[in-house]
């Protein structure tokens, strides 16, 4: 059909969305969380896109919309392959257009890989792995914050020091950027803020990669 870029077509399509809730009637996302788009449920010849019928139309976000015109890749058969943070959203779902923060890929033997938000992962995947992966992010979030918030930072002659896991860490700033010493060993990479290294500090004290770097120059 013709006519999807005049000024009817749009009208039309916000009220069937409106009329649908704003939301996709097939999986109930809104539209915070994906794009809606209205999907004709038939065609009738010489009827342009805005001409129909409410009832023969409905809102239905980009990745249903596709699966009712079967253009979007094996709803089955998918494995989960990892994810990642993006630290913002920035990400865009290759399957129902939705934006996100974490990035998970997902491989099919015919299909290929995609990169698609929590939900589309957790719905390709039949399982709950998405979540769970966002859930284990947000509470090591919630533990770092804590960490660069602690009380048990004190001020020392200009710098921040604490105890950790038997460490003595001490972040000082020198030449506009923000250094750390473990145990007194001076480390190699400068921050733009007092903040950011203390988070760098928590991230290689998780890992373990503070200890081994001590361990490597004793």
């Amino acid at each position: 059909m013709k006519g999807y870029q005049t000024s009817q077509w749009k009208v039309f399509r916000e009220e069937v969305i409106e009329l649908d809730g704003g939301i996709c009637k097939t999986c109930s996302r809104d539209q915070t969380e994906v794009i809606l788009q209205v999907h004709h449920r038939k065609y009738m010849p010489g009827k342009l896109p805005w001409q129909y019928d409410y009832k023969d139309c409905e809102a239905l976000c980009k990745g249903c919309h596709a699966a009712e015109h079967g253009k979007v890749p094996p709803k089955t058969g998918w494995q989960y392959l990892g994810y990642e943070d993006l630290g913002e959203v920035a990400g865009n779902c290759e399957l129902c257009g939705s934006n996100f923060r974490y990035q998970f890929y997902v491989y099919h033997k015919s299909w290929g890989s995609m990169q698609v938000g929590t939900f589309c992962c957790n719905a390709l995947t039949s399982t709950d792995i998405a979540s769970k992966q966002i859930d284990k992010q947000n509470k090591y979030d919630d533990r770092k914050r804590r960490f660069i918030r602690s009380k048990r930072w004190i001020e020392i002659s200009g710098r921040a020091v604490l105890r950790q896991k038997g460490i003595r860490i001490e972040i000082a700033k020198f030449n506009s950027q923000y250094h750390i010493q473990l145990d007194l060993y001076p480390g190699q990479i400068g921050f733009d803020s007092q903040d950011a290294a203390k988070a760098h500090i928590f991230d290689i004290l998780e890992d373990g990669s503070a200890q081994k770097y001590i361990n490597q120059i004793r």
